[in-house]
């Protein structure tokens, strides 16, 4: 199957940082939303194209680094308040908003916000468990981050550790829907904490740059959401493509490759980039876009 070997690879490759989050790296395919029969999978995609897609998804705490590098201050108000996860009932809800937890979990980890890890790291917990993935917090794990909470590093690497466990178990359980759920929702929330906090930053410039690369990951996640047949999953497939249909405004430069050779190590590099520039019309169109996803998708 498709996704499972994504999630091998994705192990192998050591490029999970959030596994399950959002924003951050993580997985897609089939689940069994509310007591419904499973949804297949269609293997359409070839198999290198899916995990190019799929590494190519960005980290949320990668984002919050670089909105901390960029001069920004935590806000707690851009988040999904955590005792929201109380009030999703349905199983598609819990998905998207795991994912959205996770974010902003990576988030406060990022910023030295340890009361905030704590309460995101019970949301997480509870929305997971109601998704059907009992042993990854562990009580174990729980006193780990507990006595970590001043350890920035070492948090964001129990995070990581964490969600990856819950990816595997996602992986074992064939809840494919549920992991596309997740990713989706986590990508959305990275995309409005940084379109939200970008406002309140005076050199902005750099964030702005960040999210105009954000193209080349969405259209990789709209590939990923697209495998999986599902009446949810067509309602955010339909939301990331009006997201794409603004990004599709603006142009693309390609940078000249430039290869160099390392005769002592023997290594030859390729360089060369896509630049992906988005006007203010642009950029307050996707805002006004995530944003509107994005309140969707956190209404209890």
């Amino acid at each position: 199957m498709v996704i499972n070997s994504i999630f091998k690879n994705a192990v192998k490759g050591g490029i999970i940082l959030s596994a399950i989050l959002l924003a951050s790296c993580s997985s897609e395919s089939s689940d069994n939303g509310d007591g419904s029969d499973s949804i297949p999978v269609i293997d359409s995609v070839p198999k290198h194209r899916a995990e190019n897609a799929f590494y190519s998804i960005p980290s949320p705490i990668q984002l919050g680094q670089m909105l901390q590098r960029a001069g920004a201050t935590y806000d707690k108000k851009v988040l999904n308040p955590s005792d929201n996860a109380a009030k999703y009932a349905n199983m598609d809800s819990k998905a998207l908003n795991l994912g959205v937890f996770g974010a902003d979990l990576s988030y406060s980890a990022v910023f030295n916000q340890p009361q905030e890890v704590m309460s995101y790291l019970t949301s997480s917990k509870k929305l997971a468990e109601e998704l059907g993935i009992t042993t990854s917090f562990s009580a174990s794990v729980m006193e780990r981050m507990e006595k970590n909470t001043g350890n920035r590093d070492s948090l964001l690497y129990i995070i990581s550790e964490l969600f990856l466990s819950s990816n595997e178990a996602l992986k074992e359980n064939d809840q494919s829907h549920i992991s596309v759920l997740v990713l989706a929702g986590g990508f959305i929330e990275g995309m409005y904490v940084g379109t939200q906090v970008a406002k309140t930053v005076k050199d902005n410039k750099a964030i702005y740059a960040r999210i105009g690369e954000f193209r080349g990951s969405l259209n990789n996640l709209i590939m990923l959401v697209s495998t999986v047949n599902n009446s949810d999953v067509s309602e955010v497939l339909t939301d990331l493509r009006s997201i794409k249909a603004v990004y599709d405004e603006s142009a693309v430069t390609e940078e000249k490759a430039v290869t160099s050779v390392d005769t002592t190590k023997k290594v030859m590099t390729i360089g060369g980039k896509s630049n992906y520039k988005l006007s203010n019309e642009q950029i307050e169109k996707i805002t006004s876009l995530v944003a509107g996803i994005r309140a969707k998708i956190i209404k209890p």
